[in-house]
């Protein structure tokens, strides 16, 4: 990361209801987004089957496609047979619809083993409710952990200030300390006016620190790319003291 240069992301998830009948809030959302120029991460259960695709290719902006995974195939008691199919149908799923993921977002479980099917599916980002704070981990085979720093509707840890004041500081703290603030949003939540509202003034905030030059708007495997230089380099600079 730059010198003094905070990482903002922003992913936005298909739960509970599917992509077509969030169709209004999606075309509300990338109104926004492409208001204050904020590009994001979209996870869908189904990659390039549900519209979702198509809608993002539209756009300027160059947002990016995730897989949405749940407990039914992902997590401890998830066999390595059952998680391969799972994760290689939706992979192809997306490539049919000519639709590129890198991502890998878990709703309710974590992510310890088969870190090697994601490689070969290209997949480098893993997303986890388990993970959350403000620094990605590398874990094996060149994959990354982003954690999760804020979510909409909020998990009720910030109540004093509210999650845009916690939000504010956090951006203040990555600035200083090339650290990330990764907020995760359900699209189902902006049917909530005040929840929209709370969103543009979070994107407002962020676009005014960009335009500083104190915060950088990445989506997932943009971070990707700003880290593993990162990791490639102290490897370098430490090669004779790894065993």
């Amino acid at each position: 990361m730059s010198q003094s240069t905070g990482i903002f992301g922003l992913s936005i998830d298909f739960k509970r209801r599917s992509a077509t009948e969030l169709q209004g809030e999606l075309s509300q959302l990338l109104k926004t987004l492409q208001r204050f120029q904020v590009p994001a991460t979209f996870a869908t259960s189904a990659p390039g089957c549900d519209g979702v695709a198509e809608k993002l290719r539209g756009e300027s902006l160059r947002h990016e496609l995730a897989i949405l995974a749940d407990n039914s195939w992902v997590g401890p008691h998830v066999g390595r047979t059952h998680f391969a199919r799972e994760l290689a149908q939706r992979v192809e799923m997306a490539n049919a619809h000519r639709a590129t993921v890198r991502t890998l977002a878990i709703t309710d479980s974590d992510l310890s083993s088969n870190l090697d099917l994601l490689v070969k599916h290209r997949i480098s980002v893993v997303r986890s409710p388990l993970y959350t704070g403000f620094q990605p981990q590398s874990l094996r085979f060149g994959v990354w952990q982003a954690p999760i720093s804020f979510t909409l509707p909020s998990k009720g840890r910030w109540q004093l200030g509210g999650t845009e004041w916690a939000i504010n500081r956090a951006l203040t703290r990555a600035s200083r300390a090339q650290g990330l603030v990764h907020l995760v949003v359900d699209l189902e939540t902006l049917r909530d006016r005040t929840e929209l509202a709370t969103l543009e003034r979070i994107l407002a905030t962020v676009h005014r620190r960009r335009s500083k030059g104190q915060v950088a708007t990445v989506t997932m495997q943009g971070l990707v790319a700003r880290l593993a230089p990162q990791r490639q380099a102290a490897s370098g600079r430490s090669v004779l003291r790894v065993a």
